[in-house]
């Protein structure tokens, strides 16, 4: 095995980057190149420790950088390996935790080199209504085992590895015993009968005590067990209930002012609150995403099945970091060959969006459907090409959650658009057997993002995937206001995502001055940047 590897899924501005290298060469130096978008920031040269070790390199400011390192015995080179570094920022990059019993902690060790740094410990708690368990070793509601000194021992590490850890607490689910004391905190279908979610966890009223109760529950997780702020699930239903006198609730208008007041609370008692609110199917992120949280997060299921549906979601989230949880069910019921091709689909049309993907957790795992503790493992082959797709997203982060970069895909090619033009099928939804093309523009920069699905059929996003159909010499026409300083193409299937310069011809046309450029290869994906 031959890996670079980060120790920490977010570094601070100014924070020496520590990074881990293992290797089975008989190198004795290595030389390293720190990368910001196609520029070459720095350049050094390291002595070889040993076949597994650490290393620093200066510190950065905030932003998304690549690192790549030549492996060399005397003055030839043997081996290059790369990897990417997430300094600061905004954007979440989460994952997740679900067993909670003694082990080493190679499962926060794994999610570094992914780059997470929000890590949701999912079914941590003793009961929904009573996040902490009396005592140490415990069953959770769904009969899982935990120990709380290994929750704390894993929020310990998370730290030490630059995440930040989220208690899992959903905001009206109660056991049946606190219900049972509590029965006029409760909603309520038709005649007096209590909502309750797979019969197990029942609905409770955010506008009766509980919202109190909950808002302690929230700062106990916190204060007493070490965790940084609070994932705060939902179950998509009900949209609407009915209190314990009858009166309706309608749920969507009660989220966002329950959000903000947790957020005053926790403020209230001394804590820098880190939020998380669940948008099950979108809904309602609308009313949801402009009160305080670290991303707009948004779980994805049917009917918003297709590729198109995930820019529908993204524009829901507003001018935010977003997250979309989306669980790439392949893993589960697929082929792996099928599923990874599925999933470096997805997490791409994802990061052109500007948003990014919950799936990934534990040691080499993810999430593929709604209960985490049922994640699947990844294969070598897929752990290495899943981790080169998301190098590549930190690595090109100031391009791709560049949040002034506007989504003008709709807007700006086909029909009578000639802003962009492709001389080669293509699509802006996704459509099957064609070049999915995004357009996202600033004063700055052109960016066009590119996915093949030529070879699928379909256009599901949670459906195994065909080999693609190699394409190559794809010709591009795009409209400039000034002659460009340059123009790059990168894609994490070949050369490690190291970017290409291409040439590009002008010509002036009716609308304007045009530059023609020739993409020579596309595989799975790739992208290309205008700078102005």
């Amino acid at each position: 095995m031959n890996e670079l590897s980060t120790f920490k899924g977010r570094y601070e501005p100014d924070e020496p980057i520590k990074l881990h290298l293992i290797h089975r060469t008989d190198a004795d130096h290595f030389v390293w190149k720190i990368f910001h978008l196609e520029r070459k920031l720095r350049q050094g040269t390291e002595p070889i420790l040993s076949s597994d070790f650490c290393f620093f390199l200066p510190p950065m400011r905030e932003g998304g950088y690549g690192v790549e390192i030549t492996l060399c015995k005397e003055n030839q080179p043997l081996m290059q390996l790369q990897t990417a570094v997430n300094v600061g920022g905004s954007m979440v990059r989460y994952g997740f935790l679900s067993d909670f019993l003694p082990e080493d902690d190679f499962d926060v060790e794994t999610m570094a080199k992914y780059h997470i740094d929000h890590v949701q410990f999912y079914d941590w708690s003793w009961r929904h209504d009573t996040l902490i368990a009396p005592c140490n070793e415990y069953q959770d509601m769904m009969g899982k085992k935990n120990q709380l000194s290994v929750i704390r021992q894993k929020i310990a590490a998370c730290h030490e590895r630059g995440m930040l850890a989220m208690a899992y607490g959903a905001v009206y689910a109660a056991s049946h015993p606190f219900w049972e004391r509590h029965p006029e905190w409760g909603l309520y279908g038709a005649e007096e009968h209590p909502m309750t979610f797979i019969d197990t966890f029942y609905y409770m009223d955010l506008e009766s005590p509980w919202r109190e109760h909950l808002m302690e529950q929230y700062l106990n997780a916190i204060s007493q067990v070490g965790f940084d702020g609070i994932h705060m699930d939902t179950y998509g239903e009900p949209k609407r209930a009915r209190n314990i006198h009858g009166e309706i609730r309608c749920l969507e208008n009660e989220f966002p002012n329950f959000i903000e007041d947790t957020n005053i609370f926790l403020k209230g008692s001394g804590v820098i609150p880190h939020l998380i609110f669940n948008n099950v199917g979108t809904w309602p992120a609308e009313k949801t995403r402009d009160i305080p949280q670290d991303a707009v997060y948004m779980e994805l299921w049917a009917p918003m099945a297709h590729y198109r549906h995930l820019r529908q979601a993204v524009c829901m989230g507003g001018n935010h970091p977003i997250v979309l949880a989306a669980y790439p069910a392949p893993f589960r019921t697929d082929t792996p060959e099928r599923a990874l091709r599925s999933e470096l689909f997805l997490s791409f049309a994802i990061a052109l969006l500007g948003a990014t993907q919950l799936f990934l957790g534990e040691e080499n795992a993810v999430v593929t459907q709604g209960y985490y503790a049922d994640y699947s493992v990844l294969n070598a082959d897929q752990q290495a090409w899943i981790k080169l797709y998301q190098d590549f997203f930190v690595r090109y982060a100031d391009l791709l959650y560049d949040m002034t970069l506007r989504d003008v895909t709709l807007t700006h090619c086909g029909g009578d658009n000639v802003e962009y033009q492709f001389d080669f099928p293509f699509s802006v939804d996704g459509d099957a057997e064609k070049i999915w093309i995004t357009l996202r523009e600033s004063e700055q920069y052109k960016l066009i993002g590119l996915v093949n699905l030529c070879g699928n059929v379909e256009d599901y996003w949670n459906t195994g995937k065909n080999a693609p159909i190699e394409q190559t010499n794809l010709l591009i026409h795009v409209l400039v206001e000034r002659s460009p300083r340059g123009v790059w193409y990168a894609t994490p299937d070949t050369e490690n995502g190291h970017p290409l310069s291409l040439d590009y011809q002008s010509k002036l046309t009716n609308f304007g001055n045009e530059i023609v450029f020739q993409i020579p290869k596309l595989f799975y994906c790739g992208m290309v940047w205008i700078e102005m």
